[in-house]
């Protein structure tokens, strides 16, 4: 206790400073090319702005993973991404929405690990919706773990998600998302150094009777070696075609489903006519036979085609496209 200063002292001392009494250390003058200049935005900053694409990737998610929980739940989920931060993985831990589930996951070809994190009630909200339930939860998640059947389950709605993960990411860069283990406990999983640079995806889920949410977190270290593909400027103004959208849009149409219909015939009849039809009465059409039929998709007209029979059933062959008037 010594060397502490008393109050009268410390006055003396700053009196000193401000009438220039004491001296006290020059400012050393920096010599130019001392430092190197700090690039700001090299990982730290506004990811939405600075990598647009990887908005583009989770809307894709986004849509994909809501048609796979439809077809595993057999509910409407919603999903929605809620919003996009570039901080620290100490800091990203620190604030999990803890008990959850942490998945940790390999990016191939890239090097490193990613964690996907579902939150706890989220996890318990699935488990009942896929044993029947309505999707609300009775569990008292804090303070307990999950049984080997809860890990199950986990898993196979991971791999959905990492599955729905890696086609979103299909037309930016082609990666295989393998899950390689989960934990509940931070500090088992640590995919990298605490001060390290990482960005975290979060999307909300809304179930019949529950919502949640789950995040993706990537390290920039994991994405440093595409990060041209990631940075690029959808207002361009170019006007090339965009060959990765053009295939994504060519495929997804591909997989659309269209109802096609074929119109055999039409006629008139009055309505007294029609209070009086019976069996075997015979209508007689307005096309004569052997003419061309009317094939409609989404009740447009579309083609012309013969009536025919191919391995004992209806058919008709199509002889031509009906042009636009």
């Amino acid at each position: 206790m010594g060397n502490v200063l008393s109050q009268d002292e410390v006055d003396s001392l700053l009196g000193g400073i401000t009438d220039g009494k004491v001296e006290t250390e020059a400012e050393t003058p920096v010599e130019e090319g001392a430092f190197e200049p700090y690039d700001f935005t090299a990982q730290a900053g506004p990811v939405r702005r600075k990598m647009p694409a990887i908005a583009v990737i989770n809307d894709r998610f986004a849509s994909f993973f809501k048609t796979s929980l439809l077809s595993i739940t057999g509910n409407g989920v919603d999903v929605d991404p809620a919003g996009i931060e570039s901080l620290k993985f100490g800091e990203f831990c620190r604030a999990l929405p803890l008990p959850a589930s942490l998945n940790i996951f390999r990016i191939e070809p890239l090097r490193g690990f990613g964690m996907l994190v579902i939150e706890g009630p989220l996890v318990f909200s699935f488990i009942d919706t896929l044993f029947g339930g309505k999707g609300v939860s009775h569990v008292k998640v804090e303070g307990r773990g999950f049984t080997s059947i809860e890990l199950k389950i986990i898993e196979k709605i991971t791999r959905i998600t990492l599955d729905n993960m890696e086609q979103a990411w299909e037309d930016v860069h082609k990666v295989k998302m393998v899950m390689t283990r989960s934990e509940m406990d931070p500090q088992f999983a640590a995919i990298v150094p605490p001060d390290e640079m990482v960005i975290s995806s979060r999307f909300t889920l809304d179930i019949a009777n529950a919502s949640g949410s789950i995040y993706f977190c990537i390290p920039f270290s994991t994405i440093e070696p595409i990060k041209k593909k990631l940075v690029f400027s959808f207002n361009s103004g170019s006007q090339e075609v965009d060959e990765a959208w053009r295939t994504h849009i060519e495929r997804e149409l591909k997989k659309m489903q269209f109802e096609l219909k074929c119109t055999f015939g039409t006629t008139r009849i009055s309505g007294e006519k029609f209070l009086g039809l019976k069996m075997n009465d015979v209508l007689r059409l307005e096309q004569p036979v052997g003419s061309p039929v009317q094939v409609s998709i989404e009740g447009i007209p579309k083609f012309s085609a013969h009536l025919g029979v191919l391995n004992e059933n209806r058919a008709v062959k199509i002889v031509h496209r009906v042009d636009k008037e």
